[in-house]
């Protein structure tokens, strides 16, 4: 197989999926965002493969990078929007992502392909622990965040879709920890690895296309039923 054939393969799935996306579901209120967020993960799979391959591979792999660099706040702008959080603090992670993407694309050194097979790349990155750091706790934020809103405030959010997305988190973080843990060797491949994870994501992003959150009528009539 060429390197980075499972990256073609989960492009190709992604791809098909943002398709399903785009015909059935353009009246979702959150189309904008899930659409951002499969074409973030398809991406960033094309990039892999394409640096795998040999094409561009120091410029491609710095837009790879800028491309999931933006991952973290779409998905915690799609959970401020799921809860009707009122507050524009997404705007600080978009803020961060903006800075590691600036970083990524005008430092030629910032990041170089180490190795690439069929399943999976390893990257060198000059800043990583400062970019795992914001990569992972703004992941980990968006999840206690949600976990928050499902506990206080459970009647007055869509429970369903946000338990949708905690799943969906969860789906390619904890296999990932899993490898980890099992063997640290993996430590080097977490950004190839775990974004191929994130396909089971995406499968949930499409699923939660067909699933129209509860307006806010529909809210107040639970509440009072429950008053009742």
């Amino acid at each position: 197989m060429l390197p980075g054939t499972l990256s073609l393969i989960i492009f190709s799935i992604e791809f098909i999926i943002l398709l399903g996306v785009i015909i059935f579901n353009r009246d979702h209120p959150f189309f904008w965002s899930i659409v951002a967020m499969i074409a973030l993960l398809q991406l960033y799979q094309l990039s892999e493969f394409l640096i795998c391959i040999g094409i561009g591979v120091n410029i491609t792999g710095r837009i790879g990078y800028v491309i999931i660099t933006f991952l973290p706040a779409t998905g915690y702008y799609i959970a401020s929007k799921i809860v009707k959080w009122k507050y524009p603090d997404y705007l600080v992670i978009f803020a961060l992502a903006t800075g590691f993407s600036l970083y990524y694309l005008i430092v030629p050194t910032s990041i170089s392909l180490v190795n690439c097979n069929p399943l999976y790349a390893i990257y060198h990155s000059e800043i990583s622990i400062l970019y795992t750091t914001y990569y992972m706790s703004s992941i980990l934020y968006s999840i206690l965040f949600l976990l928050a809103h499902l506990i206080w405030r459970k009647d007055k959010i869509d429970s369903k879709t946000s338990l949708m997305f905690i799943i969906g988190y969860l789906s390619f973080l904890v296999p990932m920890i899993l490898m980890i843990w099992i063997d640290s060797f993996f430590k080097v491949t977490v950004t190839s690895i775990m974004c191929k994870y994130a396909l089971s994501l995406a499968v949930i992003l499409g699923a939660f296309s067909f699933v129209k959150p509860k307006n806010k009528e529909e809210v107040e009539e639970v509440v009072e039923e429950k008053l009742d």
